[in-house]
């Protein structure tokens, strides 16, 4: 696969990201680590708690951008591929209007060779009244078609 600028940019910012919020964890891992230190000196303790409190909430909106993306994306994904058989179906109708608008017009052109509508109705009104509504059923799937 080759890669194209969108792929680059995409996947410098991924591993830009991705560093940043290692570094942040890791970061907050080793304050925790280091404020147990501390524990027996109250007033280190509350400088490190107050610390703590700020990298803490770095920490997880980090850890809160990762796990809400993969939902995220793999509900984009699904989107995505939704919409793509959406357009095959829509296409695939359009397809099947149209063919069934041209029988309609093979069979209105024979018919209107042959008179057949009029001599299989068994008059005039009748086989007028057919090829109307066959008329009126071509005109519907070319509607369609064109939708």
């Amino acid at each position: 696969m080759k890669w194209t600028p969108e792929m680059v940019i995409q996947a410098f910012k991924e591993v830009v990201t991705a560093v940043m919020g290692l570094v942040v964890v890791i970061f907050t891992l080793w304050l925790a680590w280091t404020a147990l230190s501390y524990s027996a000196n109250d007033t280190m303790m509350s400088n490190v708690k107050d610390i703590m409190l700020l990298v803490l909430g770095l920490a997880g909106i980090v850890i809160g951008y990762y796990f809400g993306r993969v939902p995220a994306d793999a509900r984009a994904a699904q989107a995505a591929h939704e919409a793509v058989q959406a357009n095959a179906q829509a296409q695939e109708v359009t397809a099947r209007a149209t063919t069934a608008a041209d029988q309609i017009d093979s069979i209105l052109a024979r018919a209107g060779a042959s008179g057949s509508l009029t001599a299989r109705s068994g008059g005039q009104q009748n086989g007028t009244d057919t090829a109307d509504e066959l008329r009126h059923l071509r005109d519907t799937l070319r509607t369609l078609s064109r939708s």
